[in-house]
């Protein structure tokens, strides 16, 4: 379950644009399992904001320049920081982190489900989870999608409500399933997976 619940912020967060997308980078560590909060985090402040950039910077190198850029940025205007918020949370959700992604998303769905949303076989994902085989980059990539999918619907359902949430039809996928868009041998760039990512990422809007 997310521990990420935010209620408040403190400078130079209350911005109405960096508080929305400084959250959104958050949960979307926070869904890669880039980041992990020991405990509830309901007070968005630079303290969080440096801890969960520095965990993410540990864990690979995409963050790596941004921990050492923040102070700078804590000081300048918030449009400005807003903007490089948002650099921040394109240069993640274009970088599949299997490593940590699949143990995470594993433990959400268990490997039987999270199988048929990535598409592979119980026995494959098996390997890549034991590291017995590297993960294939189209499989990075499905697990990536699904991981960004489960960060935009954290902040607004529990983990059932997530599960659930993949097997409701949608009006917005022509009464399909999100579930059964993701089924089969699905590329991330395709249309149907793209909408059932943009349909998550509404929700959370």
């Amino acid at each position: 379950m997310s521990l990420l619940r935010l209620r408040s912020a403190e400078p130079p967060f209350t911005a109405v644009g960096v508080a929305g997308q400084a959250a959104h980078l958050l949960a979307l560590l926070e869904a890669l399992a880039l980041w992990e909060p020991t405990d509830v985090v309901e007070t968005l402040d630079a303290d969080l904001f440096g801890e969960a950039l520095r965990s993410a910077s540990e864990r690979g190198d995409v963050m790596t320049t941004a921990a050492v850029e923040l102070a700078a940025y804590m000081e300048k205007g918030p449009e400005e920081l807003s903007r490089w918020i948002a650099q921040l949370r394109a240069v993640i959700e274009e970088s599949p982190v299997p490593d940590t992604e699949l143990p995470k998303l594993d433990h959400l769905f268990g490997t039987e489900r999270l199988a048929e949303l990535c598409g592979v076989a119980n026995s494959s994902l098996r390997r890549y989870l034991s590291r017995d085989r590297p993960v294939p980059d189209d499989v990075a990539l499905r697990l990536h999608t699904v991981a960004r999918i489960v960060g935009a619907l954290a902040g607004s359902y529990n983990d059932r409500g997530v599960r659930r949430w993949f097997d409701r039809p949608r009006v917005e996928l022509g009464q399909r399933t999100p579930a059964s868009v993701l089924s089969g041998n699905w590329q991330a760039d395709e249309a149907g997976p793209l909408r059932v990512l943009d349909l998550a990422e509404s929700t959370a809007a």
